[in-house]
């Protein structure tokens, strides 16, 4: 990183930690209404970019459909984001 950078860095390192800060009670009421039973954490946890959708399905022992509600019910808060190669999609936590 250029010397120029660096103090621009440093603020958007200060600003992305205040709206963490200030999202974070948003980000636990959402975090209990989505994940809400155990299945849906287990599905969470295995979005880790490389799990693709139909491996989460088999080992969360769920319906590929369930999989799918979940992911993108994760995705439209924002939570995980779907990179697709071809007709595979694979989910990756954000937060």
């Amino acid at each position: 990183m250029s010397s120029d950078l660096k103090p621009l860095e440093e603020r958007l390192d200060q600003v992305i930690a205040l709206l963490k800060i200030l999202a974070s009670k948003e980000i636990e009421e959402k975090r209990r209404t989505i994940l809400s039973t155990p299945k849906k954490q287990q599905i969470y946890e295995l979005c880790d970019g490389n799990n693709e959708m139909n491996e989460i399905a088999k080992k969360a022992k769920a319906s590929n459909e369930y999989v799918r509600l979940t992911i993108r019910d994760l995705e439209d808060i924002g939570f995980i984001t779907v990179k697709s190669e071809g007709v595979k999609r694979y989910p990756k936590r954000v937060i």
